[in-house]
């Protein structure tokens, strides 16, 4: 199997990322975090979260600050994010790895997982192990928030942050690959704009990404 994208990742690309995006999460607030929002906005009273690639574990520190008493914990490829996050976020327990591959977890073992712009460059031929994964380690019942750039038409491009190779970055209606199986249910989902991070209704889907909030119960469809 093919894994040169994940390989570069983990190699460089992910450390360029971090270094790249300084201002994100040097300027992130939790009050403006629509997954913060959500989290507050719906209840939710987590003892497990589990964010795959969590960057430096700035939003995972946030959730820690509202839950004293859930452990909270980052997979991540970047040694520098890392690093970064144990020197600041010394609650956030930290993973280096990628998401097709979350063995240092347990089946149903998370209340929530986010996924935060990670299977838009995930490679087509590692996709469904990235969704086992991510569905394997999160419990019934549990709560799956995805962040990822949204096109109801599925788009492929270039990803050209990789040139050793040709990498790719594909956006799509991501939630929909878990709702299909009909044991996941979308429970509440905007869109907004990538520059701006504004709500959007607009058609343009090259900058546009979303964030949806999706319930894992295997048994309701078979009622």
């Amino acid at each position: 199997m093919d894994n040169k994208q994940r390989d570069a990742f983990l190699q460089y690309e992910a450390d360029a990322w971090f270094n790249r995006n300084k201002e994100v999460w040097l300027n992130y607030s939790k009050d403006n975090d629509p997954v913060i929002n959500l989290v507050k906005d719906y209840g939710l009273n987590p003892e497990n979260v589990l964010e795959i690639a969590c960057s430096a574990g700035y939003r995972l520190n946030a959730v820690k600050s509202l839950f004293r008493d859930c452990s909270v914990f980052g997979l991540e490829p970047s040694q520098e994010a890392i690093k970064y996050g144990q020197e600041h976020f010394p609650g956030v327990n930290f993973t280096r790895g990628t998401a097709d591959d979350l063995t240092s977890f347990e089946d149903g073992s998370m209340d929530i997982v986010i996924v935060g712009f990670v299977l838009y460059v995930i490679d087509r031929s590692t996709f469904f192990k990235v969704v086992s994964e991510i569905d394997r380690v999160l419990r019934n019942g549990g709560i799956l928030i995805i962040i990822d750039f949204f096109s109801e038409t599925v788009l492929k491009n270039v990803y050209q942050h990789i040139s050793e190779f040709t990498a790719f970055s594909f956006k799509q209606n991501y939630d929909e690959v878990f709702t299909a199986s009909k044991l996941y249910y979308l429970l509440d989902k905007s869109t907004r704009n990538h520059s701006e991070k504004k709500l959007d209704a607009s058609e343009n889907y090259y900058d546009k990404y979303s964030v949806s909030l999706l319930k894992k119960d295997i048994s309701a469809s078979y009622k």
